[in-house]
């Protein structure tokens, strides 16, 4: 995957006006919505709305779209009207194991067909919100070559496992550092659960640096005053990147002298800092190739 996904940001598809707003916003990629935001009763309206934006070429972001689930009966119209040449991918919902994502991969592949479009371009990056889908989080990641990420529905699983969710926010911290482990190995993006409370910023921030710690490279967010804060929580640091160039900088030097051992600042460069330092660089071009600070 050639971009990055620090932020992804839901937008309530039934009101223009959301819509509109989401146009001018820093995040990454968008995620407008068919499912939990949207009633009932608007979500015909909801999948007109996304048509005409969609149309229109009207976000600069990347674009998925939240669909209803495979048992709502509300799937096919959802996908009807958003497998359009303007949508990036799909972010199926209550998946429970690897399965569900064979199924949508095949169901992707025939829109496809039937629509003109290469074979495989919707990506994928379902919610995983289920205890099953928790313990299935690998075989789910390598399940498709359209995955381009798991995302975290924290709420959604603690209701399944009959869980709290405490201001500590311990019962969310082996799922999380579940996700990222199978995300990590899959080779693909784990991306955390949003945070509820829009008012309480500097609780998201210390939610987004844990987040961060833990291996993600994103959050789903809900409230345009959460971006700033979690773009620069996960992109790499002025200090980062310094470190990063001065480290390929060096090995580049010696390699130039025919040196098989590389030093900086009198320290040994072995594989693990040279690929770290490749790590961070190449974080940073794809938050370039994004266009958002």
């Amino acid at each position: 995957m050639n971009y990055s996904l620090r932020t992804m940001f839901f937008v309530p598809s039934y009101m223009t006006k959301f819509l509109e707003k989401a146009t001018t916003l820093e995040a990454d990629a968008l995620i407008l919505d068919l499912e939990d935001s949207v009633p009932n009763e608007n979500k015909p309206e909801a999948r007109e709305n996304i048509k005409n934006f969609l149309d229109r070429d009207a976000f600069k972001q990347k674009v998925f779209i939240r669909v209803n689930s495979i048992d709502s009966n509300l799937l096919s119209e959802d996908l009807k009207w958003t497998i359009h040449e303007n949508t990036d991918g799909f972010m199926f919902t209550k998946i429970q194991n690897e399965q569900d994502i064979f199924y949508f991969d095949k169901l992707l592949l025939q829109l496809e067909a039937d629509n003109g479009f290469p074979e495989g371009k919707f990506k994928m990056c379902p919610l995983i919100e289920t205890a099953e889908a928790v313990l299935r989080a690998y075989e789910i990641g390598i399940s498709s070559k359209r995955m381009i990420g798991l995302a975290f529905g924290g709420e959604d699983y603690l209701r399944d496992l009959d869980g709290l969710h405490k201001e500590h926010g311990t019962s969310l911290l082996v799922p999380r550092s579940n996700i990222v482990i199978a995300a990590r190995a899959a080779k693909i993006e784990p991306i955390d659960t949003p945070y509820l409370d829009i008012h309480d910023l500097k609780g998201f921030k210390n939610e987004v640096e844990l987040a961060r710690e833990l291996g993600f490279s994103g959050s789903l967010t809900i409230h345009p005053s959460q971006l700033k804060i979690a773009n620069k929580a996960f992109s790499p640091s002025d200090l980062e990147i310094e470190e990063a160039e001065r480290i390929i900088a060096a090995i580049k030097e010696s390699e130039k002298k025919g040196m098989g051992v590389t030093l900086l600042d009198g320290k040994l460069i072995g594989p693990p800092m040279q690929k770290r330092a490749e790590s961070v660089l190449k974080k940073v071009e794809k938050i370039k190739r994004n266009g958002v600070d």
